[in-house]
């Protein structure tokens, strides 16, 4: 019978050796009493730097006669669950499907259809991976954006050049669906069994591609430099078609919308069709960076450069009231903070790691709360302006380039800018600036008053070696299309909004869930039954800002 053994602790080192041996000194018996041992889940336990260990799940195979239930030391026996079968029969009709966006919702929204041999159009506004790169490159070089070939826009989407992250609250059982096709498509297995599963920026651009490549042999077509600008309604308000830049018209049943949170113009057609939103709140404020050692000295105390342990990330909050916070957000062990610009005029950074982690650097968001009520209109699009208001703020400050506003942290807690900055990963290039100037004051308040908490927290966080840098801006989506019980816009029928852009995600998994689930509604819709382990419903609120 194969069982699951939950809270094994494992020292430093050992998850690395024959797993059988702790399993039998735990269980009892002999290490031969185990077969085919496997780790389930692996999550550090650093709360005591002195004796930093992994707290494992294990399954196994035993012809002895074990105790269901919980055992001492906080460890517990269950019989291992049946994997979860993914096959589907095909629904009584084939509807036509286009997908507008091609990162992790649009991407296995399109998976899942075709799983039901349903073979939709993807459409991209932006190119595809090899000529993505060489903008980013020119981007990150030489600082010349191109508005439809960025970190935002793009085969992959924007989790693409990410820190590659699929942590998740949302506790879904089709994330298993998620990371298994991420490791079908070249991640590394581990992603399977870690708390705390990263993919890389370096990995998943790979698997990106991979993933297109099996979609179109399996039926699917992808579109690149193919932007949606308007969508063909009938009377009574049920998509017909989607329009491209080109005039072109694609005729449709169902209109899966996964743009993303920074396809502006997208948004700013369907409030013109009356398409049903309503403002959301998200956060903004910079990227913190400082030396990796610094942070896994604090984080590990003397077990720092242990091997087995990873970059060390930390995750920080600071609560004001009143509906006020500071955070750290997305943080990037071993990464580099990038330019994440989209628009003419704006600077935008974030954060992403390669999957060794190695940079040298740690980096994280350091954002702040912003409400609805701080849009200063009841304009449905209201924070998407603020956005934007605040992103040209930064391009002024680095001097009209792509650059990025930086300033040290003891100069900014100190209110004053000496043109003294740290070491930065950024590219291409740091502008020593007061970033005052391109915060909002209530933002600039927040994290002013977080860093001193932070730096108690994690010793040297505030020190000289500390530099933030403008201006973090798409931690999530400003809006929320509405939708119905079956997925479909609450005001127009046959549109799906669905992923981070339409306000039901907050990172790489939740997005990919959701397209998942989106493409089980239209399966539905077509006459497929309900697919029953992939049924459970997740609150919108539990999507967003996962990280």
């Amino acid at each position: 019978m194969r069982y699951l053994l939950s809270n094994l602790p494992l020292n430093l080192g050992e998850e690395a050796l024959d797993l059988a041996k702790p399993l039998a000194h735990a269980l009892g018996g002999a290490p031969k009493d185990y077969r085919d041992v496997r780790l389930e889940r692996r999550s550090l336990d650093a709360r005591h730097k002195g004796a930093i260990r992994f707290l494992t799940t294990l399954s196994f195979d035993t012809d002895r006669n074990l105790v269901i239930g919980p055992l001492p030391g906080g460890l517990k026996v269950d019989p291992a669950p049946a994997p979860t079968p993914y096959a589907v029969a095909p629904p009584p009709r084939r509807p036509r499907v286009v997908v507008v966006g091609s990162g992790p919702a649009g991407t296995f929204c399109a998976l899942r259809l075709l799983d039901y041999g349903i073979e939709p159009i993807v459409l991209e506004r932006g190119p595809a991976m090899g000529e993505r790169v060489k903008a980013i490159s020119t981007l990150w070089k030489d600082a010349v954006l191109d508005p439809e070939a960025n970190a935002q826009f793009g085969e992959g989407g924007a989790g693409t050049f990410s820190d590659g992250k699929l942590t998740t609250r949302i506790g879904h059982p089709a994330t298993r669906y998620v990371l298994e096709a991420f490791v079908r498509f070249g991640a590394n297995p581990r992603i399977l069994y870690l708390a705390k599963p990263h993919v890389g920026t370096d990995v998943i651009r790979r698997c990106a591609v991979l993933i297109r490549k099996e979609a179109e042999s399996r039926g699917a077509q992808y579109r690149f430099r193919a932007r949606l600008t308007d969508v063909r309604f009938d009377a009574e308000g049920r998509v017909r078609a989607a329009v491209l830049d080109t005039g072109e018209e694609l005729p449709c049943e169902a209109l899966v919308l996964a743009p993303g949170h920074s396809a502006r113009d997208t948004f700013e057609m369907l409030h013109r069709h009356g398409v049903a939103m309503r403002q959301k709140p998200f956060a903004m404020g910079v990227r913190v960076e400082h030396p990796q050692d610094l942070i896994d000295r604090s984080q590990y105390g003397p077990s720092a450069g242990h091997p087995a342990l990873p970059a060390a990330d930390y995750k920080l909050v600071c609560n004001f009231g009143l509906n006020r916070a500071a955070y750290s957000f997305c943080m990037c062990p071993g990464g580099e903070v990038i330019q994440c610009s989209s628009e003419e005029g704006g600077v935008v950074v974030n954060g992403m790691s390669n999957e060794k982690r190695d940079s040298g650097f740690a980096n994280s968001g350091l954002v702040a709360k912003v409400n609805t009520a701080d849009f200063g209109s009841d304009h449905l699009l209201a924070g998407m302006y603020f956005q934007r208001k605040w992103e040209q703020a930064a391009f002024r400050a680095a001097g009209e380039t792509y650059g990025a506003p930086a300033m040290a942290v003891q100069d900014f807690l100190k209110g004053r800018a000496t043109g003294r900055l740290p070491r930065t990963s950024f590219r291409p290039f740091a502008v020593a600036s007061d970033l005052s100037t391109c915060l909002p004051d209530f933002v600039q308040e927040q994290l002013a008053g977080a860093l001193p908490t932070f730096d108690k927290k994690i010793h040297g966080f505030a020190s000289r070696e500390a530099i933030l840098l403008a201006i973090e801006s798409r931690t999530s989506s400003p809006i929320q299309l509405l939708r119905g019980e079956d997925g479909q816009s609450v005001s127009h029928r046959g549109l799906y909004p669905c992923g981070e852009g339409a306000g039901f995600a907050g990172g790489i998994t939740s997005a990919a869930v959701d397209g998942i689930r989106v493409a089980e509604w239209i399966a539905q819709t077509a006459g497929a039954p309900v697919f029953q382990p992939f049924e459970k419903q997740v609150r919108a609120g539990d999507l967003a800002n996962e990280y």
